[in-house]
This record gives C-alpha cells, sequence and structure tokens, in this order.
C-alpha cells in the first residue's frame, strides 16, 4: 500500500511505515461523515466511502508539493474532491433510480449475508433494476405495445422517444420544436 510522507519528516521516518495517520484518518472520518450525513449514502457504507476516500488520497500522492501547501491541506482538497465526485454520483444513480444494497448484509439472525441468499432475478429486483418479475415485466411491455399502436404516430413516436429515456428537450429538438 502507498504511503504519504510527512511534512520535513525524513523518509526514515517511523511515520511513513503506517498508511495513514490519525490526522490523515480524521480527515477521513470526516468526510465519509459529511457523505452520510447528506442523505445519499446508508451508515452501512462507512468502511467503504472510506476507503474510496483513502485510495483517492493513495492515487494522488505524487502530485503533492509541500511548497505548496501543508500535507493535510493538500489532503482535505483531495478528499473534497472525491466527496464532490461521490455526492453528484450518487445523486445520478439515485435519480436514475438504481438504488443500491449491500450483499454483505446479514439477513435474518444468522452469519448468512444477503448474497448468499438471492438469485439473478432477486438481485436485480433488490438492486432497484427491476420491480417485477421477468414474465410480470413482458406482459407489461406487451401492453405498453398496444396502447403506443393505437395512439397517432406523432404522439406514439413521443411516447418511445420517452421510454427510451430522451429529454423534453431533446424531443422538442428532434421534433424541431425548440
Amino acid at each position: 500500500m502507498k504511503t504519504l510522507k510527512q511534512d520535513n519528516a525524513p523518509a526514515t521516518s517511523t511515520s511513513t511505515s503506517e498508511p495513514f495517520d490519525t490526522g490523515t484518518e480524521k480527515i477521513v472520518s470526516i468526510a465519509a461523515w459529511r457523505l452520510i450525513r447528506s442523505g445519499k449514502f446508508q451508515q452501512n457504507e462507512d468502511d467503504d466511502l472510506r476507503q474510496e476516500l483513502r485510495i483517492a488520497i493513495s492515487e494522488h500522492e505524487g502530485d503533492y508539493n509541500p511548497k505548496l501547501s501543508s500535507r493535510y491541506t493538500y489532503i482535505t482538497m483531495v478528499c473534497n474532491g472525491k466527496f464532490k465526485n461521490m455526492l453528484k454520483e450518487r445523486t445520478r444513480s439515485l435519480r436514475k433510480g438504481a438504488f443500491m444494497i449491500s450483499l454483505d448484509e446479514p439477513v435474518g439472525g444468522g452469519t448468512d449475508t444477503l448474497g448468499d441468499h438471492i438469485s439473478a432475478e432477486d438481485y436485480r429486483l433488490a438492486m432497484g433494476r427491476q420491480n417485477r418479475n421477468d414474465q410480470q415485466l413482458q406482459v407489461l411491455k406487451e401492453m405498453v405495445d398496444d396502447v403506443l399502436a393505437l395512439l397517432p404516430k406523432e404522439d406514439a413516436e413521443i411516447c418511445r422517444q420517452i421510454k427510451e429515456g430522451c429529454s423534453l428537450r431533446e424531443i422538442a429538438r428532434n421534433r424541431n420544436c425548440s
């Protein structure tokens, strides 16, 4: 694992033998806590969030210049950048309806986890990618196709574009209405 060297600390210092010192861990903990407090992340994701932040610090350690700022200022800057990106990504995925559940969550009172007992179909349901089983989904698709066939051609085309995920702006542009 990569380590970050303390400001003005010689390479042989004992502070470099640990991957992250207490100051760095405090910065990581605060950033993870802020992500959870945002409401976009669950408390059980704390370890994963901290690990993502540590990875970001490790990836950017070569960019650190002690002449420009203190080590902790730089680490805070890296964590803040990662914080913003993680928040944007989660907001985007929540907007798309991608609900996240850890497969490592215990199920019932035993040591079994959700990942031990979930089928592919149940996995899609649990992850929010699907809220119906395959047969129900096929029936629903056929019903939508039947309704689209009854609509006037222009209305059916608009509905098809909405179904494909086009924004209203894109649909208006495609129809030369903007």
